[in-house]
């Protein structure tokens, strides 16, 4: 109970999220790309259709089910809710601080993927723009919000939104892998530009959303002291470290990572 009152008090002392211009210029830079994109290579894309390699475009469809959020959001509850379990029976502070740690590390991702898939589906309704196989009517700049149509929900991609928030996620988890893990987004993302569900600014405009909502949701939590804290050198971090990181000295040894006591209160950030 006194861990649960801890948690809500830090919640409650959340400071107000305010842009910097690093934040900013990513914001820019993205819109650009996406402005880019949309006037250089959408018409394109429309007129040349999905890939017409029967080899390749299987291999297409079925990388692009990755970026279906069932699975994420149910191995996302089921490490939570498995974390919370263990911490109840652990035999150690150390042990239940560990599971309650994973366990609230499982809610920021359920949280992080299920919010930017409901906003993305949000956005996708109020754009109504058509799909590429509408291409040949309406063309690739062709706008019916509202329209209750999934032929009219093209951006952005809610599959391209979800890769987005893993991979984020990954990152953040993995920050030595996190180019690896844009390499990947980028090719499960243009997944959906190979099958001629969406084009390529909804694709660029979904990773973009997906990663930019799991950033802000993983700095709210550090805001909070949950799951993160922000650090001046390498920005967002984790509390404790779940891949150890190769030691930098010469020829020392790193010593083990402190495991925080979860149940002292800790100022806001």
């Amino acid at each position: 109970m006194g861990i649960a009152m801890t948690i809500l008090a830090r919640i409650k002392t959340g400071q107000r999220c305010v842009p910097n211009c690093r934040t900013r210029l990513c914001f820019v830079a993205g819109a650009s790309l996406i402005l880019l994109m949309a006037l250089q290579f959408d018409t394109a894309i429309g007129q040349t259709g999905r890939v017409t390699c029967p080899f390749f475009y299987r291999i297409a469809a079925l990388l692009t089910r990755l970026g279906e959020s069932d699975w994420c959001l149910l191995a996302s509850f089921v490490i939570a809710m498995q974390a919370s379990a263990s911490s109840r029976i652990a035999q150690t502070a150390e042990e239940r601080c560990r599971a309650l740690f994973v366990s609230l590390l499982g809610c920021y991702a359920f949280i992080a993927i299920a919010g930017s898939g409901l906003a993305a589906n949000l956005l996708k309704r109020a754009f109504g723009r058509a799909r590429p196989d509408q291409f040949s009517g309406a063309g690739a700049f062709d706008f019916l919000p509202f329209a209750n149509s999934a032929q009219f929900e093209s951006f952005p991609s809610g599959h391209a939104t979800t890769i987005g928030a893993l991979m984020m996620i990954g990152a953040l988890i993995a920050p030595r892998y996190r180019l690896g893990f844009v390499i990947a987004g980028l090719w499960l993302g243009m997944t959906r530009v190979m099958v001629g569900a969406h084009y390529p600014s909804d694709v660029v405009a979904g990773l973009g959303f997906g990663a930019w909502f799991a950033w802000i949701i993983a700095l709210s939590f550090a805001r909070r002291g949950l799951v993160f804290r922000q650090s001046l050198e390498n920005g967002l971090v984790l509390r404790q470290t779940l891949i150890p990181e190769p030691a930098r000295s010469h020829g020392k040894p790193t010593p083990p990572a402190r495991t925080p006591d979860l149940t002292q209160p800790m100022p806001a950030a």
